[in-house]
C-alpha cells in the first residue's frame, strides 16, 4: 500500500461521507456470501477498517479481519469479540496458518502497489474452490474516467485498471469469474459489459482455481 496515514481522521471522514451510502451494497454482498458459503466456514476480510462489514457475518461464520491501521483495528475490537482482528498489512495475509472458504476485499485492491502479487497470495490462503469477493473502481473509457475523477477521486487509489485489464489479471492469478455487476447498481442482476465499463464501481465474485 502507499504511504498514508490511515488515522482516526481518515475513518471519521468515511463514517460521515461514505459509509451511509454503502448500506445497500453491503447487504447485497452479504446475500451472495450466505448464498455461496455454508454457515460455520472461515471468512477473512482484507482492509476491514473498523469492522462494519465483517461483524455483520459474525453470527454465521468464523470471521477474521485485518487492516493496516492500528486505529481501525482498535475500533473494530470494540464492536465484537466474535471476530479475530489483526493489525497487519495485506501483503502479510499469506502468513495465516489456516485457509479460508471466502475472502472479501471491499475497496481494497485499488490501494495496492502490486495487486498481482497480493492476488496470488490471496489465492494461496483460499481453499481450492473458495470464493473471492471484490468491490473496487475501474476505468474503461472516457465516461468512466470522468465519473471516477468527479465522484470517486481518492489520493490513496493507485491501481485503477480497465475492466479488461482487471479480468486478465484475475485470471492470471488463478481466479475464474462467477459473477460480475456494476458496483453502482449492484442490487440489479445485470452484467452488461457496457454498463460495467461506464460505471466505475465494480463488483465480482471469483472462484479459486489453484
Amino acid at each position: 500500500m502507499p504511504e498514508h496515514n490511515y488515522s482516526s481522521q481518515y475513518f471519521e471522514h468515511l463514517e460521515k461521507g461514505y459509509y451511509p451510502f454503502s448500506y445497500l451494497r453491503d447487504k447485497v454482498i452479504i446475500h451472495f456470501v450466505k448464498k455461496l458459503i455454508p454457515k460455520g466456514k472461515k471468512i477473512l476480510e482484507l482492509g476491514c477498517g473498523t469492522g462494519r462489514f465483517i461483524t455483520q457475518l459474525e453470527n454465521d461464520y468464523v470471521g477474521y479481519g485485518i487492516d493496516i491501521s492500528p486505529y481501525a483495528i482498535a475500533e473494530a475490537k470494540k464492536r465484537t469479540r466474535k471476530v479475530t482482528f489483526s493489525n497487519t498489512t495485506i501483503e502479510e495475509c499469506d502468513r495465516f496458518s489456516i485457509q479460508f472458504d471466502g475472502v472479501i476485499a471491499i475497496n481494497v485492491i485499488e490501494h495496492l502497489k502490486d495487486p498481482e502479487v497480493i492476488l496470488k497470495k490471496i489465492n494461496t490462503i483460499l481453499k481450492q474452490g473458495g470464493f473471492l469477493f471484490i468491490h473496487m473502481p475501474t476505468a474503461s473509457n472516457r465516461l468512466s474516467k470522468f465519473l471516477l475523477n468527479r465522484f470517486y477521486k481518492d489520493e490513496t487509489h493507485i491501481f485503477i485498471p480497465s475492466l479488461l485489464e482487471l479480468n486478465s489479471i484475475l485470471s492470471q492469478c488463478g481466479f475464474s469469474l462467477i459473477c460480475q455487476r456494476s458496483g453502482t447498481f449492484i442490487f440489479l442482476p445485470i452484467s452488461s459489459t457496457k454498463l460495467l465499463e461506464i460505471t466505475p464501481p465494480y463488483f465480482a465474485i471469483l472462484l479459486s482455481q489453484r
